[in-house]
């Protein structure tokens, strides 16, 4: 996407397609891909950046309204934010944490059939390992269940920090949507 810049302003969005400039000139489709950035510069057309990063999808939505900010090579369009209801979150995460749940333990629960159809005992590390996800779960409702506001719910959030090149990420936040690992049960 492009934006035609006069007088340190965006006056119009351009999706691409042949263009007409305001003395009449047509260009063709094609310069938007072949022309150089200066190129198109020159007749006030810089190429647009859209940012969503600045937005926490967990908590916010594009509120529809932007706003732009001219570079000296393209326009940054940044969308307004606003928030999402912290109930409506609080109980859409609670069921993907409770959908998650069933599907990690829906792949053991084979072990219950067969004890129940031939009495073969349950392995002790596939017990261990459902009660280490039920834990964990019941941690995250409770948690959850427990906040009032946006900046509580973003703080259950793990934050991953790689202190040394090489090393494994550690985790300096919260807990949502972390589960035991298999492997540590030796599964």
């Amino acid at each position: 996407m492009f934006a035609l810049v006069k007088a340190d302003q965006v006056i119009k969005e351009i999706r691409g397609g042949p263009y007409t400039d305001e003395a009449g000139t047509q260009y063709p489709a094609n310069i938007f891909s072949v022309w150089s950035a200066e190129e198109l510069k020159a007749i006030g057309i810089y190429s647009v950046i859209e940012d969503h990063d600045s937005i926490d999808h967990k908590t916010e939505s594009q509120s529809g309204k932007y706003t732009y900010t001219i570079n000296e090579n393209n326009v940054t369009k940044t969308f307004s934010k606003k928030d999402k209801d912290i109930d409506a979150i609080k109980e859409a995460k609670i069921n993907s944490i409770n959908s998650t749940q069933n599907s990690i333990l829906n792949n053991t629960d084979w072990y219950y059939i067969r004890k129940a159809d031939k009495g073969t005992a349950i392995p002790t590390d596939i017990q261990n390992y459902r009660d280490a996800v039920r834990i964990a779960s019941d941690k995250m409702v409770t948690d959850i269940t427990a906040v009032t506001d946006k900046a509580g719910f973003q703080a259950m959030y793990p934050k991953w920090v790689v202190e040394n090149e090489g090393e494994d990420p550690t985790n300096e936040g919260g807990i949502v949507d972390i589960w035991p690992d298999p492997e540590d049960y030796n599964l």
